[in-house]
């Protein structure tokens, strides 16, 4: 008889911790509920919140965070985003250790609107300082300072920047239309991320798409950087940095993550179909595996 009772009361432990498994399974799997302690973009990307943010670091191959954004300390984004950057940088570096990138603003600790950004709320976007050269084609370190620059990519002074900069040889600056290009095509064929807008200036556009053509750079990736690239209509004309958005990720749709704007002709198999992401497998460790290989 105890022998039996103890068998109830066993039968009985089980199926109680089988049924709290399954509610916690269940609540972990939930929208809007960390499953894997990797970051969640929520929300839209001027009304969201980014939950377990990736951070990126201030300095790192390729790539540095100017001293007025390291102070600013909007250094948070989702994982993809944060590496996908690291990794564009290492690569545009690769081609010449004087190119460095610099890299101002994620989106705050855990995201939310800010007095700088009317987006940037959700982990989702960056922005990013052009390269330059001196008047003789020679690579140069990343200024403290956004520098504004004509459609010829030469630097001015224009209405925001009346006094000048403080950067004492902005004039000398030019648009590195070679390493800028490098650093798109990176992220266009970084296949952790699917890119929904580069916002910057129509002129440096055209240039970027020029010198890209007469390089014999891929087809498919000047297609897509002619899409996607765009001067903005409703905010500056972004003449003086590159603004990147990604699209939410199928895993962040789920917990919440929302598009704001256009689903490109490329993008809209990812929202058709549910389940993982369809990433090649070997396309991406090949891409992500070594430096160069974008460029092969």
């Amino acid at each position: 008889m105890v022998t039996l009772r103890r068998l109830h009361v066993r039968a009985g432990l089980v199926a109680l911790v089988l049924v709290l498994a399954g509610a916690v399974a269940g609540a972990c799997a939930g929208p809007n509920l960390l499953t894997d302690l990797s970051s969640v973009s929520t929300g839209r990307s001027n009304r969201g919140r980014v939950r377990h943010p990736a951070k990126l670091p201030l300095r790192g191959l390729g790539f540095r965070v100017s001293e007025r954004w390291k102070e600013r300390g909007f250094q948070f984004g989702v994982d993809e985003l944060v590496a996908a950057v690291q990794r564009a940088g290492a690569r545009v570096h690769a081609k010449d250790r004087r190119a460095v990138l610099g890299v101002a603003d994620f989106s705050r600790n855990r995201g939310g609107s800010s007095r700088w950004h009317n987006s940037h709320h959700s982990g989702r976007d960056v922005d990013l300082l052009f390269y330059t050269t001196d008047a003789k084609g020679k690579p140069l370190p990343p200024p403290d300072e956004m520098i504004t620059f004509d459609d010829d990519g030469e630097a001015y002074a224009g209405p925001r920047n009346k006094d000048g900069y403080k950067d004492p040889a902005w004039a000398e600056r030019r648009f590195d239309v070679r390493r800028n290009w490098e650093l798109m095509e990176a992220l266009l064929t970084d296949a952790s991320i699917r890119v929904q807008w580069v916002f910057v200036s129509e002129g440096l556009e055209a240039m970027m798409l020029g010198w890209a053509r007469r390089h014999g750079r891929p087809k498919a990736v000047i297609a897509h950087a002619a899409v996607v690239m765009n001067e903005p209509k409703d905010a500056p004309p972004h003449d003086n940095h590159f603004h990147v958005r990604i699209y939410c990720s199928r895993a962040d749709r789920f917990h919440g993550c929302e598009e704001r704007g256009p689903v490109w002709q490329y993008e809209k198999k990812t929202f058709k179909y549910g389940g993982p992401e369809r990433y090649d497998p070997v396309t991406w460790r090949r891409r992500v595996g070594t430096p160069n290989s974008a460029w092969r």
